[in-house]
């Protein structure tokens, strides 16, 4: 859901170079989004239903000036991995002066799944110029 929420969020600016993916540290690959996460997306206008998880590895990721990640142990995890690229990983609640894990609400109602994209979508949107920041400009 990030990834369609972040993608709204630059083609709203009239940004249209951005290169923008999802992966997973623990991802299995190749699974659909959840249902709520695909309901959720779709009350937005925006639609998975050809989104396939795949696993944060260094080909995945390694191709891009910005890596944001929900989890600070996401995070740890992929700098211990891959030093080189260390400088490069962000906590996206970190756009935004914070320090703070994104829960995850898979399993959970479709309310939580609302929220957590209320609370991507607030952090994109005040967090836009830190990211663009980040990236040297898209």
């Amino acid at each position: 859901m990030a990834e369609a929420l972040f993608k709204a969020v630059v083609h709203a600016r009239g940004e249209e170079d951005w290169r923008i993916e999802s992966a997973g540290v623990a991802a299995s690959e190749g699974v659909p989004a959840t249902e709520n996460t695909r309901l959720v997306a779709a009350e937005r206008g925006l639609d998975l239903g050809a989104h396939r998880s795949k696993r944060a590895t260094r080909s995945v990721i390694g191709p891009f000036s910005l890596v944001l990640v929900m989890e600070a142990n996401h995070r740890r995890e992929l700098q211990a991995s891959m030093p080189d690229l260390a400088d490069r990983i962000h906590l996206l609640t970190g756009m935004v002066g914070q320090n703070s894990d994104i829960w995850d609400p898979v399993g959970t109602d479709i309310e939580n799944y609302r929220a957590l994209a209320d609370q991507i979508d607030d952090i994109l949107g005040r967090g836009f110029a830190r990211i663009t920041t980040l990236t040297g400009g898209s």
